[in-house]
């Protein structure tokens, strides 16, 4: 323990990051987004004609989200305080997560222009590429895909792209 946080207070700007108190950031920036719809909230009526009216949710949904804001920076800086640094995942877990986003990235921008089997086989062969031999891979990724198109397309009647 007493390593990283040697290795981390060397590091400058990141060294930095990795020691700030991450539940406090998180609160801040929850009690932010509470605090704009609690805002918000005032434009819709708060009653109709027939009782509540669509401002009443979002405005004791947003009041009661900033006050667990405030109750969630009070622990954080007092009962359980955890650094950004404990919070960042491995290079293999993050090289995990990049490849899942990029796989995402690549079936939102296949799924209009080639169809819904094309487009989920690329997201599928990307996600399993790295832990299976080629042919594994892509036998899995077809299968998969073409399974839930037709539990999606036949079973469900969904339309598919």
């Amino acid at each position: 323990m007493d390593e990283t946080t040697n290795e981390a207070s060397r590091k400058g700007f990141s060294g930095w990051v990795r020691r700030q108190n991450a539940g406090l950031w998180f609160g801040m920036g929850f009690l932010a987004f509470s605090i704009l719809f609690f805002k918000m909230s005032f434009d819709l009526p708060y009653q109709s004609k027939l009782g509540a009216g669509p401002g009443m949710y979002p405005r004791w949904l947003s009041g009661l989200s900033i006050v667990v804001a405030l109750i969630y920076i009070w622990q954080s800086c007092s009962i359980q305080v955890f650094r950004v640094g404990d919070c960042f995942p491995g290079r293999q877990a993050l090289l995990n997560v990049a490849t899942i986003f990029f796989s995402c990235l690549a079936f939102l921008f296949l799924l209009n222009t080639v169809g819904f089997i094309i487009a989920g086989s690329v997201l599928m062969f990307i996600t399993f590429v790295r832990n299976y031999r080629l042919v594994p891979a892509l036998a899995l990724s077809v299968g998969i895909t073409l399974i839930c198109y037709l539990i999606f397309k036949v079973c469900f009647s969904v339309p598919l792209p």
